[in-house]
């Protein structure tokens, strides 16, 4: 059986060399969960990529942000802000707290529960990556442009209709 290839085009966008330009099996043309899955590994790699830390793993801007709101917080109301899963938080928690970014402070009337703050290394990865997604968000409303109001709209439509973070 043979797959089908198309080259992505987008409108408005500059032909790139032949090498360059994605292949996308054909079957996945019209699919806007590949479409959105493509472009949020892409937002993901130009924010490393600017952060300059390759070991930099999507959504740990959003879960020390999420904590240098508040003093501390349980993963489980980490989960529901950022919109993570339980099982995958905790192994970004682990990462975070393996590189001195977060610690642990566990629950002394319930030794299973424990919450999570950011150390004074955290805030300081936090401030410089705020700094590094204002510019990134910018970039991202240069490319959405005069549709950004309504792509916002779709992806909160898409949110609310398949899961919010509170359902996760």
């Amino acid at each position: 059986m043979t797959t089908e290839y198309f080259v992505a085009q987008v409108e408005g966008a500059r032909p790139g060399p032949a090498e360059n330009e994605p292949l996308i099996p054909t079957i996945f043309k019209n699919l806007i969960g590949y479409h959105l899955r493509v472009a949020q590994e892409a937002s993901f790699q130009a924010f490393a990529k600017a952060a300059g830390k390759a070991d930099l793993k999507p959504g740990w801007y959003a879960l020390l942000t999420a904590l240098a709101e508040t003093e501390s917080m349980t993963p489980s109301e980490l989960s529901r802000i950022c919109g993570r899963d339980r099982s995958t938080l905790t192994s970004s928690l682990k990462g975070l707290a393996n590189r001195g970014l977060i610690e642990r402070r566990w629950n002394p009337e319930d030794q299973r529960s424990y919450s999570v703050r950011l150390t004074d290394d955290g805030r300081r990865m936090q401030a410089q990556l705020y700094a590094i997604a204002e510019m990134h968000d910018r970039r991202l409303d240069e490319i959405a442009g005069e549709d950004k109001a309504m792509l916002l709209a779709a992806l909160g439509r898409i949110t609310a209709a398949l899961g919010s973070p509170q359902d996760f």
